[in-house]
């Protein structure tokens, strides 16, 4: 055999095809705060929950946690009471008679099922949702949770 033949033996590699990966969807995630007139704990509040499947919703009781499992993400309600010391904000809760506080946190993609499972839980336990702002506005409730 030739040199020439030799050396394209060793050359006619078949050319090597890089992978390509599709972008993955940058999540969006939303912060809130449900707050409400009344003592509720996450347990309590997975049992007013009945627009998705009990299977869907998780809850860690020793540290009052509740994890809805949704399309994009999970809908997260974490006691957030303990994290409320700047006097303003204690001035706000108590003027509003809010005992239970939860950082809600979810994936804008989701917001649809959110608001579902919002309108439930305010014909239910009442309370509202509060934005992650200075002053918590602006506010969400049954009659504007549409608007979310």
């Amino acid at each position: 055999m030739s040199n020439n033949k030799k050396n394209m033996k060793k050359t006619s590699k078949k050319p090597v095809k890089k992978m390509v990966k599709a972008p993955k969807p940058v999540k969006k995630i939303l912060e809130y705060y449900y707050m409400t007139d009344r003592e509720v704990t996450a347990k309590e509040l997975s049992k007013l929950i009945t627009v998705v499947d009990e299977e869907q919703v998780e809850i860690w009781p020793e540290i009052n946690l509740m994890e809805v499992i949704l399309t994009s993400d999970s809908l997260i309600f974490e006691d957030a009471k303990e994290c409320f010391i700047d006097p303003l904000d204690l001035e706000f809760l108590e003027e509003k008679k809010i005992l239970s506080i939860y950082q809600v946190s979810f994936e804008q993609g989701d917001t649809k099922k959110v608001v579902e499972i919002f309108k439930e839980l305010f014909e239910k336990a009442g309370g509202f949702l509060a934005s992650d702002s200075e002053d918590f506005s602006p506010f969400y409730t049954l009659e504007n949770i549409e608007e979310l």
